[in-house]
């Protein structure tokens, strides 16, 4: 059911009829709405969207089976379920009020108590058939999810983790010399971003998968931003030297926040590995704070190959997993901005995205001051 009381609105241009079903109704507990006009009662229906209608067949202007027909093809009430209650008893007019989608079909005069029997029962099948539609779309939405992990998992996880081991494969047969002069600037730095790569991704599907299972809560506390920036940029050194990239970072000692110190850590390893992967090598990367009266607002910027219109809205679409490789073919899975914006969600927070193509990108969120 809708509500916790249901509302019962029943559609007869008789003024007694009206009166007697509302006395039946209310000595078991439902709310009720009558409407004479059966011109007006579309109107209603949609104002006061109830748990069932009672619809009267014979009445002026629009009848009950041409109100039905419009409910029905109202995609908002079609799912209403709608019980005739009429004096009209000739078998074709019960078939068609129930072709045209009734629920039940109730002769006058009726029992008071077989009608009160037969709303509570069309509310109980109409409460179970939510339920089960609920535990559908539910389920949908999980065998999605896992579908999606697999993919990774079988894809993009995989990817780094076979490219590590064959690099391992590599030196154990001796095709690569660890005493060679360059292998720790190459071999060793190679294995240790595309490491960093499948725990980044690792990181952000469990993330994910926690998130959209709602097992994930979130515990607000005050957390220091450069503290925090200086941690993540350490976390992500290695991609700066790898691509020559300049990192600067400019916050204030004074610029603390309330939110959830893991999701904000996540966003921002996220928001700058993005900016990583997408800025050329000899590029810049900055991360700066600015302060409103109530507000720190965080400025991840680069200069890197920025974003059309196009492609702006499908990284800002959650239901969409946008991926595109970086300037040196890095991959992705369209997990993290995808994350960015459900853990800024969680901290009262959105990501907002100014960008154009060839001249760089900034993401920036506001965050509320501790």
């Amino acid at each position: 059911m809708t509500k916790e009381i249901p509302l019962i609105l029943a559609v007869d241009d008789e003024l007694m009829n009206l009166e007697l079903l509302s006395f039946i109704i209310k000595k078991i507990d439902l709310h009720f709405v009558g409407v004479q006009k059966s011109t007006e009662a579309l109107s209603a229906i949609k104002n006061k969207q109830p748990d069932l209608i009672l619809l009267d067949v014979t009445m002026p202007e629009i009848n009950g089976f041409e109100l039905c027909q419009l409910i029905k093809e109202d995609k908002d009430l079609n799912d209403i379920p709608i019980i005739f209650v009429t004096g009209k008893q000739k078998v074709e007019h019960k078939v068609k009020g129930l072709q045209l989608g009734g629920v039940d079909y109730v002769t006058k005069p009726y029992n008071e108590h077989e009608l009160r029997a037969r709303i509570q029962t069309h509310l109980e099948l109409a409460s179970a058939k939510q339920q089960i539609e609920d535990q559908a779309q539910k389920l949908a939405k999980d065998n999605a999810l896992l579908n999606h992990m697999f993919s990774i998992i079988g894809h993009d996880l995989r990817s780094p983790l076979s490219a590590i081991k064959m690099q391992l494969d590599f030196i154990l047969r001796g095709i690569i010399d660890p005493k060679a002069e360059d292998f720790s600037s190459t071999t060793v730095q190679s294995l240790s971003l595309t490491s960093s790569e499948a725990f980044n991704l690792l990181d952000n599907l469990l993330g994910w998968a926690k998130s959209e299972t709602g097992v994930l809560t979130t515990l607000k506390e005050a957390v220091n931003l450069q503290n925090l920036v200086a941690q993540t940029a350490r976390l992500q050194q290695l991609g700066f030297t790898n691509k020559h990239i300049s990192f600067r970072q400019e916050i204030p000692e004074q610029a603390t926040v309330l939110a959830d110190f893991n999701m904000l850590k996540t966003i921002l390893v996220n928001l700058v590995s993005n900016a990583i992967k997408f800025t050329p090598k000899k590029g810049t990367i900055s991360v700066t704070a600015e302060e409103t009266p109530t507000h720190w607002k965080i400025l991840v910027t680069d200069s890197g190959v920025g974003m059309g219109t196009a492609q702006l809205k499908k990284v800002l679409d959650p239901d969409i997993h946008f991926s595109k490789k970086g300037t040196e073919e890095e991959a992705g899975t369209g997990l993290g901005l995808v994350l960015c914006q459900d853990f800024l969600k969680k901290n009262d927070s959105q990501l907002q995205i100014e960008s154009k193509k060839g001249k760089g990108s900034t993401f920036s969120f506001s965050l509320a001051k501790a």
